[in-house]
Order: C-alpha cells, then sequence, then structure tokens
C-alpha cells in the first residue's frame, strides 16, 4: 500500500525510478553479503583454534544474501509489472496518469481479483491525463 500512496503523491516515473534505484541498492547487499559469505568460508578453512569467527560471518553472510536477493527480485518484478501496464491502452502515453483509485483485493466493482486474473494484492485505477481512458494496473501476483 505504500508504494500506491508513493505513486499517488509523487508520480509514476518518479516512483518507478525511485523502485530502480532501491532494487539496486538491494542487489548491492547482496553482492556485499556474497563477499561476507566467501570471507567466512576462507576463516572456517583455516587452521585456527578457534573457528567462531568464520561460522558467524558465513552465516551472516548467508543471511543477508538471502535476504537481499530475496527483495531485489520481488521489488523488480513489482516495478517491470506496473511498468509494462503503464501506457494508455488507447494513445499510448507512457506513465501521464492520474491515481482515480487504488488499493488491496478485492476489486472495486466487488470481483474477485483472482478470478479476474488481477493477481492476489493491488490494484491501480489509472485515467489518462491525455485522452482520458481508464484502465486497471495490477500487479498480478
Amino acid at each position: 500500500m505504500a508504494s500506491l500512496d508513493r505513486i499517488r503523491t509523487d508520480g509514476f516515473r518518479r516512483w518507478y525510478e525511485r523502485q530502480l534505484i532501491e532494487c539496486h541498492a538491494w542487489l548491492i547487499s547482496w553482492f556485499l553479503g556474497v563477499i561476507v559469505l566467501v570471507s567466512g568460508m576462507e576463516l572456517l578453512g583455516d587452521r585456527v583454534a578457534s573457528r567462531t569467527p568464520g561460522l558467524l560471518l558465513l552465516l551472516g553472510g548467508l543471511a543477508v544474501t538471502l535476504y537481499s536477493w530475496k527483495r531485489y527480485r520481488l521489488m523488480l518484478e513489482v516495478a517491470e509489472r506496473l511498468g509494462g501496464q503503464a501506457a494508455c491502452p488507447s494513445c499510448n502515453a507512457y506513465a501521464k496518469f492520474a491515481v482515480m483509485s487504488s488499493g488491496p483485493a478485492p476489486l472495486p466493482d466487488g470481483g474477485d481479483p483472482a478470478l479476474e486474473n488481477h493477481g492476489g494484492g493491488v490494484w491501480l485505477r489509472a485515467q489518462c491525463r491525455k485522452c482520458g481512458r481508464e484502465w486497471m494496473l495490477n500487479n498480478n501476483f
């Protein structure tokens, strides 16, 4: 829901840019987690009396790597799905729409989003600023 509020207040283009920037920050976190993970493996392989620091680095790097990758994939998927639907079906104006209404399931007409292929969560009713046509954007989860 926070993303929908940001789209409404900041506009779709700015939201999309910020979404991609944040998404790629998670990718950098993933890369740093891989470095920590490999460092932990290196310390575990050494013949030292205590292997606890290596094990802690390995587990910490694994946790950061898995969480960062999951966030990266999820955010990129949402941005790409909504970005693919941001063009007006009539005049093909990209991201030039006003948000008429938005929210989680169910849809405003009372329909079930699972049955109507609108995914499981978020929908957005947009109206083109150029031609006035209305259409639905959804995340298709």
